[in-house]
Formats: C-alpha cells, structure tokens, sequence
C-alpha cells in the first residue's frame, strides 16, 4: 500500500506515457514513480521498455533496476548484473560505482566492497561516505592508515558517517575513550535537526496493543516475523534460520513499513486496525509479495524488520498464521549498540542515551505483554542465550515453531546470502559471547548519564 499522493504521482505518470508514445524519458518515468508505490514488477517492466527505446543515460535506469532487484526482491545476483551493466556505460557513474560495493558487502565479499568503496571515494573525495563505508569494511587493526587519515579528516569537519565509523574503528583498536568521544559527537551532530522524542505520547499509545491479544494460531505453515529492539541479535537469529533448509530469509522486508504508513502509523506508532475486507487485501498482497521473491518451495519466510514489534497487532490479525520472536539483549550493551550505530531519522530516540534507556525500557514491556497475551503466537529469545547455548536455545525455539534442530544452523556464517543490516560484518563469523558486557568499556560516561539506573535490570 502507498501513500495516495504516490498513487495519484503514478497514475500522472501512466496519463504522460499514453500521451506521448514512444516517448522513453516518459516511461522511465512511469517505473520511478511505480518504485515509490511498490508496484516492483511495473517497474522493473518500465525500466526494461525505457532501455529497449534508446534512453538517453541508461546508466541511471540500470541502476534502478539493481535497486529494486536488491532491496525489494532479494536478488543480489541480477542486481550485481544490472549495475555491472550500467558501469560499462558509464564507469564514473557514482550511484552505480557505490552500489556496486554495497552490494558485494551485502553477500560479504569484502575485498570487493573495499576496491568499490575507494573508487566511490576517487569520485566523491568531497564527500565522507565512501571513505566511512570503506573503514567499516576494513576489518579492526588492519584498516589501511590512509584511510583511517581520511576518516579522520572528515570526523574532524564534523562529518557523521565519518564519525561513527571512527568510533568502530577506534573501538576495535581497544581506545574506549576515543571511541565514545566520537560517537557521542557523531550523536550530538545527528540530533541537531531532530524534533525531541515523543516518549510518553508514543507510550501511551503502543502499550493498547497487547490488551486483547492476537487471535489464536490459525496454523504453523506461516511466515516468522523476527521484532524486537535494533541491535538485539535480530540479524544473527535470522541467519542462523536462514542455514536450517526450512526457512528462506526475507530480511528487512518494507512491505509492513508502506501498510502501516498507509493506515497512518509510523516506525514506531502503529495505524489504525484495517478492517476485515482490507485485511482480506493485505493478507492477498503479503502473498503476492512472498511469490515475487520466488522462495524455495516448503520454506517459511523470515521477515526480520525489528520496528514490527510496534505493529504486531496489525499483522497478527492479518496474517493469523503468522508467528513472532522478540529479540532481547543486556540493555547496557543494546545501548551502546545503538549509540554508536547512525540509525533513521525516524529512531529520534537513539542520538540520546537517556531518550534511547527510555525506548528500551518500552521495549521490554511491550514484548513482555505481548508474550503474556499470545505465548502461542510471541515468544522472546535472548542474545545471550543464542552466543552462550546456541544449540540449546535453537532447539528450543525449533521446537516451539515445529521444526526440528539442524546442526547446519551454526555453519550460518558461511552463507552469502544478501544482508543489510549494520551488522552485515558480525555475522559473517562464527558465534562468539566477545560483545557480551561491551558497555563496560564505556561504564563511566553512562553513568555520568544515567546514574544508579546504570545498576537496574532495564
């Protein structure tokens, strides 16, 4: 679903192209604008058409097409090919060159991304993105000094993305002080154009919700949707399904996000409950939108998009066949996550330690009263419980979603498959409980903050 000023954008585009065949800027224009509706397939068609009459500049229609192809259907490998395609049109074509390196970082071929991210660089030396992405993907002490120089360099003019990668970096190297010092003036220089978070507004209004609970499991062959708080384990838990044969990852899927954008909710406020013929509909596009993705036949789709959580009674009436596992985590560590991650405008809450403490305390009980409204339905699982028992912890969750334990599961960090998420490095290892208690490091600026609450449970 889209917004209705989308809708009508789209339908002017529809009018233009009928007006003036063979016109191809037009058609182009009709697959842009079918992109921001989410009508994918029209899109990928208009782009296609575009290409076949001749547009001028096909590089950036290629580039489209990877887009769509990446982010919207999980296919990394025709997205590779339609940006290689527009690169041999016009290799300085920045969109295309930096694409070309997040998708490699994305299947986790990190020479690739590295190579792309420095040419991104050579084109953009103005701007720090490409260098930042390019420290991330350099892994801890290894990371080349001229390019640490350079995100140094741009930190100093006060560039973001500069500045949370050199707080990774200066984090990986075990110099806590100066890691904390740029992300909090990585933070401070995020917040600068955000309105104050509406914290008790928000609560107020998600904590309705679990009152009535979902309604019963209407079956166990639907999709699992992984919710929670960003930074707790959500990404880890999906590719370790991902390694079981019965499970095909959707990732951060943005279906959900348009619906409920539509019904006049946001991230993280939920809209208004679809009625039943519009719940009829959704559940109808939610399908068309697993076949596009042409998943394995007998799989269950993950749909690991943590905001969900505020939205679970949207898409537990919709989809009554669905399931839910809320990830959980040490919030201190949660915390610190978040600080030093730059996450979407729409996360007002994550530039400030106090506002995000907040959130997290939300979180929590909003998962708790879900679970204790639909155990058959939510359940919620610890990061700590997934590095520390890995095998305990997976058959029990296995168990509850009638499946049966896998050892392949804990071979997760040998797939390639597509990952965008902040912790598209972490999980190409293997399990390891080093991040466990990683707020210590910065125990003494958090309890600047926050005081004897730093001792609390959440």
């Amino acid at each position: 679903m889209a917004r209705p000023d989308a809708i009508a954008e789209y339908r002017e585009a529809q009018r233009r192209r009928a007006a003036t065949p063979g016109n191809a800027t037009a058609v182009f224009n009709v697959g842009w604008t079918a992109s921001r509706v989410g009508l994918f397939e029209e899109a990928i068609a208009a782009y296609e058409s575009a290409l076949a009459m001749g547009i001028s500049q096909p590089e950036e229609a290629m580039f489209n097409l990877s887009v769509i192809y990446s982010d919207q259907l999980g296919d990394v490998a025709t997205a590779r090919h339609w940006v290689a395609q527009g690169l041999q049109v016009n290799h300085q074509y920045y969109p295309a060159v930096f694409q070309a390196a997040h998708l490699a970082e994305q299947v986790g071929d990190r020479q690739a991304a590295l190579d792309g991210f420095a040419r991104a660089a050579e084109l953009r030396p103005d701007e720090g993105l490409p260098r930042a992405r390019q420290l991330e993907a350099s892994p801890g002490a290894s990371a080349d000094a001229a390019v640490v120089a350079a995100v140094e360099q741009f930190a100093q003019g006060g560039d973001i993305d500069a500045l949370f990668a050199l707080g990774k970096h200066r984090e990986a190297l075990g110099d806590w002080q100066q890691a904390w010092s740029a992300m909090l003036a990585a933070n401070n220089a995020d917040a600068k154009d955000q309105p104050p978070w509406p914290a008790e507004a928000i609560r107020e209004r998600v904590l309705q919700g679990p009152a009535s609970g979902l309604p019963p499991l209407a079956g166990s062959d639907g999709p699992v949707f992984i919710v929670g708080m960003f930074r707790t384990g959500s990404t880890l838990l999906e590719q370790i399904l991902a390694a079981h044969p019965r499970f095909s990852p959707l990732g951060e899927s943005e279906f959900w996000p348009r619906v409920i954008a539509r019904l006049g909710g946001g991230m993280v406020i939920p809209g208004h409950v679809p009625s039943d013929k519009d719940q009829g509909k959704l559940r109808s596009a939610f399908d068309a939108m697993l076949a596009a993705r042409h998943l394995p036949a007998n799989t269950l789709a993950t749909d690991k998009r943590p905001d969900n959580l505020f939205h679970l009674a949207t898409i537990g009436r919709v989809l009554p066949h669905a399931r839910f596992v809320i990830t959980q985590r040490d919030w201190r560590d949660t915390l610190v996550s978040v600080f030093g991650t730059r996450l979407h405008p729409q996360h007002g809450y994550a530039t400030s330690v106090v506002a995000t403490h907040r959130h997290l305390q939300l979180c929590d009980e909003l998962a708790g009263q879900w679970q204790a409204a639909s155990s058959d339905r939510v359940r919620l699982l610890r990061y700590e419980d997934l590095v520390t028992r890995p095998e305990q912890t997976m058959r029990g969750l296995l168990g509850w979603l009638g499946e049966t334990w896998n050892p392949a599961c804990l071979d997760f960090h040998r797939l390639n498959n597509p990952v965008r998420t902040a912790s598209v490095w972490q999980i190409r290892e293997p399990l390891s409980a080093a991040r466990l208690g990683r707020w210590r490091h910065f125990e003494e600026p958090l309890r600047s903050v926050l005081g004897a609450a730093l001792d609390g449970p959440g």
